[in-house]
């Protein structure tokens, strides 16, 4: 079969195609339609998560305040794995281990709250605390 009859006949359906997570495919298909690759911002695409850094045996910062709807991700750049779990028995959230030089995934905060949190490695000790507030309206 011939390569164009796997072309998208507008720039809506490849918007189509990316929104339903077929990027590999898009980005081929984007290629042999001969329109230009580009991205524009989405309104609908989540900001980036707020870092904390995971120090020596201190999380930076130890107290952090966000809105709910936040993401955050901690970054090790100690010599020694950390984790960030929260003291909930880690019902709240929990990184797992996160080696030197690497970053946890995103941890979405949803509701308001104060949350506890400390490192399963070096216990608690290491602590932090996740303040999440209400998104104020405009």
């Amino acid at each position: 079969m011939h390569p164009s009859a796997f072309r998208p006949s507008s720039v809506s359906q490849m918007v189509t195609i990316m929104k339903n997570r077929h990027l590999p495919l898009a980005a081929f298909l984007f290629g042999l339609s001969g329109v230009p690759l580009c991205f524009a911002d989405d309104k609908t695409s989540e900001a980036k998560p707020i870092v904390v850094t995971m120090k020596s045996l201190s999380y930076d910062p130890k107290k952090l305040e966000v809105h709910v709807g936040d993401s955050v991700a901690w970054t090790n750049e100690s010599r020694t794995a950390h984790s960030a779990t929260s003291d909930d028995d880690a019902k709240t959230f929990d990184t797992g281990e996160i080696v030197p030089g690497k970053s946890s995934m995103p941890v979405k905060f949803d509701k308001e709250g104060k949350f506890n949190y400390h490192c399963i490695v070096h216990g608690k000790h290491m602590s932090g605390t996740i303040v999440v507030k209400a998104v104020e309206n405009k």
